[in-house]
């Protein structure tokens, strides 16, 4: 018998209704039981073709239904033909470069955090990339992160250790804060797996160097970075040198040979920067002489990573250069003319998005190296960065958020090392608390440094009426919760900053009072995950930074305001954790500020 010609089914915009407008899944279900039908039938090439018809035109609809039929599944054979149409639903909307929308996304978020924790996930490879694909639709639409993914992550490596890692490795570049609350638990699974290698499962252990080394460029794309770094090449390395001393260079070569898969991949998607390339040379540099069986290996890892030279060298020739050859010019521009294409409206978005990390970069590292900036270049960037700021178009959230960087670094450098006030900042934040409250409230939480009072004084004469009406708890869990979460977070750091002026002592008790009501009230509504609990991660590296210039008075209020949260009826221990941890290093630091 010849096939059967795949026909469009009549009407498909009506059967599109039918199987996905209506609650009950008894729709789809037939159309997934016919694709996988014997493919020589008349239900399977129809059947076909309306899933590819419902993928073209209703890809957040077909995904939210997909999803909601594999959380209600037990049986493992239909949980594998969802994943593999989830994961052709989403792949062919990535192929047209297409995004699922807001409003799905805050539904299919919470519905795909419930399947990644039903055990025994079948096709997990598969399911993380679709996991990625969300995950890369979540930090472009910039909409306050996806913290429920790494709480998710975090509770299942204690159970399922493998899924973690195979999640984490197939996720887009993530977050500071993402990245923080991962780090302890990625290297933890990944050390027992590298380090007490399965001779039959090479395809664990190279999961587990796919991790550190993911772990190691992620973390170096944060403002996070330290010894921690270092450490993880120790973990690798020593790891490589192991299966030599065992034996096990064959082993090896194959682990070596699955990440250099790896890493072709993931550069070709994410566009690796010159620090992140040069952690993997380190990496090969270490490992390249432990025995012939890995030289060609780590020769293909090498070669994927070195720097090729500078092909542009001209500035003004912003549209055509490839993102290889910016990236080797970024790296050989001075700060100012990086950020003069950061400002530029002539060079594509991407391109600029890479200037303005690379400037972070540059700016964090003297800060890091504890190198005083020249002044005059300061005042040079300082114009340009204000009217960075003042910009409405064109200024994604993402840059913003690394633009925000930027600012606390020249400020620091301004205010701290040249004791200089930035009175052009002072005056954007001021005007626009009212207009542009999250943007405004952002910059300021971004200025971790002590401030001068006369930099503060108008500041928080406008800034804390707007934080006390926002910090009024929000009615529905949908909502975008950044809002909230920047006003707890920016009466932090408004309060830490008052609290040493003795005329502002009631102002600082009232706005603690708040912060704690606010957070007791979304605690009972059961609102405290997508609320509550970023904002204390949040706090929890402001409270690091701001620790460097604590003194008594403000060690008291943050220990007081964190007891007072800690003690809170119906908060869960997860939450509870979090506080847990930043006490611990203000009880430090206070020891230390003793003693000292």
């Amino acid at each position: 018998m010849g096939r059967v010609m795949a026909e469009p089914p009549e009407n498909p915009m009506w059967k599109a209704r039918d199987v996905l407008a209506s609650p009950s899944h008894q729709g789809l279900e037939r159309v997934v039981s016919d694709i996988f039908m014997g493919q020589e039938t008349t239900e399977h090439q129809t059947a076909k073709a309306l899933f590819h018809f419902f993928t073209i035109n209703f890809a957040n609809c077909l995904t939210l239904k997909l999803l909601h039929m594999y959380q209600s599944s037990s049986v493992g054979v239909h949980r594998y033909h969802l994943t593999h149409l989830l994961f052709q639903t989403l792949l062919a909307y990535k192929n047209r470069k297409f995004e699922l929308s807001l409003l799905a996304l805050n539904e299919i978020k919470p519905l795909l955090i419930s399947c990644l924790r039903m055990q025994e996930t079948p096709e997990m490879k598969l399911f993380s990339r679709i996991v990625c694909f969300v995950a890369y639709d979540v930090m472009k639409v910039g909409n306050g992160g996806w913290d429920e993914l790494s709480e998710c992550i975090f509770e299942i490596s204690s159970v399922e250790p493998l899924k973690a890692l195979h999640i984490f490795v197939d996720l887009p570049p993530m977050y500071e804060r993402f990245i923080y609350s991962c780090f302890g638990m990625i290297v933890e699974k990944a050390k027992k797996v590298l380090l007490m290698p399965d001779q039959d499962r090479v395809e664990d252990w190279s999961l587990g160097l796919q991790a550190v080394v993911k772990l190691g460029i992620q973390h170096l794309d944060s403002v996070l970075r330290s010894d921690s770094v270092k450490s993880l090449l120790t973990l690798l390395v020593k790891a490589a040198s192991d299966l030599v001393d065992k034996g096990m260079e064959q082993f090896l070569g194959q682990g070596l040979a699955d990440l250099d898969r790896f890493l072709s991949r993931e550069k070709k998607l994410y566009n690796y920067n010159k620090d992140q390339c040069d952690f993997v040379s380190v990496f090969w540099l270490k490992i390249k002489d432990l025995e012939q069986l890995t030289k060609e290996a780590t020769g293909e890892i090498h070669g994927l990573v070195k720097s090729a030279p500078s092909l542009v060298q001209q500035p003004q020739e912003h549209g055509a250069a490839s993102e290889r050859e910016w990236f080797d010019r970024l790296n050989n521009l001075p700060p100012l003319e990086i950020l003069r294409i950061f400002a530029s409206t002539d060079v594509e978005e991407r391109f600029r998005d890479m200037a303005i990390r690379r400037l972070n970069v540059l700016l964090s590292d003297y800060i890091l190296r504890e190198e005083s900036t020249d002044p005059s270049l300061l005042r040079q960037l300082q114009p340009l960065l204000i009217s960075c700021l003042w910009k409405k178009e064109g200024i994604s959230e993402s840059m913003f958020k690394v633009l925000g960087e930027v600012v606390y670094s020249v400020a620091f450098e301004m205010m701290t090392s040249h004791v200089e006030i930035w009175e052009d900042l002072g005056y954007y934040i001021t005007s626009h608390i009212e207009k542009d409250f999250q943007r405004a409230v952002y910059i300021f939480q971004c200025l971790t440094m002590w401030l001068h009072e006369d930099f503060i004084d108008p500041i928080v004469e406008n800034l804390l009426p707007e934080i006390n009406k926002r910090l009024y708890p929000p009615t529905d869990v949908l909502l975008d919760n950044s809002c909230w979460v920047l006003a707890f977070l920016g009466a932090f750091c408004a309060i830490t900053q008052l609290v040493a002026m003795q005329v502002y002592a009631g102002t600082v008790v009232d706005m603690a009072d708040k912060m704690v009501d606010s957070v007791r009230e979304l605690v009972q509504r059961k609102m405290e995950v997508g609320f509550v609990r970023r904002a204390f991660r949040d706090l929890e590296i402001i409270v690091k930074k701001q620790m460097e210039w604590f003194s008594n008075n403000e060690y008291i209020l943050t220990k007081s305001l964190l007891q007072r949260l800690y003690l809170i009826e119906g908060m869960t221990m997860e939450s509870k954790m979090v506080l847990w941890r930043i006490n611990v290093f203000v009880d430090r630091g206070m020891a230390d500020h003793v003693a000292a």
